[in-house]
């Protein structure tokens, strides 16, 4: 066994409950979702997609940040083999990459649901998420395929390292991850939550009876929290870690790859990827019944 440093062993007990709940939070979206016929509508599939895709995330992380302690890593082909498949960190980004498209077609989901209920638009998706989904794993492993070229195992460093071809080319390709899991998401999520926010808001000064009004803005408060809780959170966790390997290449006396600073980043990614179902899927009130109905079940051994 390889020994731990009490940096090393904070982060690989950090990780080791993120992945934690992450697991259980994720499959509990996914149980709810298929046993019970009920919450099989279509935005509840988006809902398991993005589940699995993070959970994906939880299982990448494990052999490279929690398990790596217990084994020697090896050398050569073998080595770089491991590094692009299992301890390089590879699938942590499909699968990131994968929530943040899932997470961009749930905003827009949202926004036609809220701001245009009648819109040809919102009946079309209800028909197309099984294309979605495809298009979300296909626009992970299109944008991350690079990955598994230029990652590879060197002798005398703990963690796998990208080799890239030459210096400009992993300057592109840090800049264009920014970009398009990073600033363009943040971007398109702020905006149609904006107007679904100016939507729910804007319609206060309507003549309604109390009830009705009461209910309004019960909603409007819950979908302001949630708002500001997706935007807030997504950016927080995701863009320190797309800054921090874009200036990986562009100042690397400053921000190493593979830095304390940088495995710190990656935390918060697994962090955002264990409360994704807390924000989208737990809030609901028929998700936390049915789950509640499947722990009973379980428990009582039915």
């Amino acid at each position: 066994m390889v020994s731990m440093s009490s940096m090393d062993l904070g982060l690989t007990v950090s990780f080791s409950v993120i992945v934690l709940i992450n697991l259980l939070g994720n499959g509990l979206v996914c149980l709810v979702v298929f046993k019970f016929r009920g919450m099989r509508a279509p935005i509840n599939y988006l809902l398991v997609n993005l589940a699995v895709s993070d959970m994906m995330v939880a299982l990448a992380i494990t052999p490279q940040y929690v398990i790596k302690w217990a084994f020697h890593h090896p050398n050569g082909t073998a080595g770089d083999t491991m590094c692009r498949f299992l301890t390089g960190g590879n699938f942590i980004w499909v699968g990131q990459a994968a929530s943040t498209f899932s997470l961009v077609i749930v905003a827009v989901e949202r926004f036609y649901a809220v701001v245009r209920p009648f819109s040809d638009h919102l009946g079309r998706m209800k028909h197309q998420f099984i294309g979605m989904i495809t298009a979300s794993w296909l626009y992970a492993l299109i944008f991350d395929l690079p990955l598994f070229f230029v990652v590879q195992h060197k002798d005398g460093v703990s963690h796998c390292v990208e080799q890239w071809p030459n210096k400009q080319l992993a300057k592109t390709y840090t800049v264009t991850c920014l970009f398009v899991f990073g600033a363009i998401p943040v971007g398109v999520m702020t905006v149609l939550y904006s107007k679904v926010l100016w939507n729910l808001w804007k319609g206060g000064g309507e003549r309604t009876p109390l009830l009705a009004e009461q209910s309004r803005i019960r909603a409007r408060k819950k979908v302001t929290k949630m708002v500001l809780i997706v935007s807030i959170i997504y950016a927080a966790c995701r863009l320190p870690n797309l800054v921090l390997y874009m200036l990986s290449q562009y100042k690397p006396e400053l921000y190493l790859y593979g830095s304390f600073p940088y495995v710190t980043t990656v935390v918060l990614v697994g962090l955002n990827s264990a409360m994704n179902p807390f924000i989208y899927a737990l809030q609901s009130t028929n998700f936390r019944q049915h789950i509640r109905g499947a722990v009973c079940c379980f428990s009582s051994g039915t």
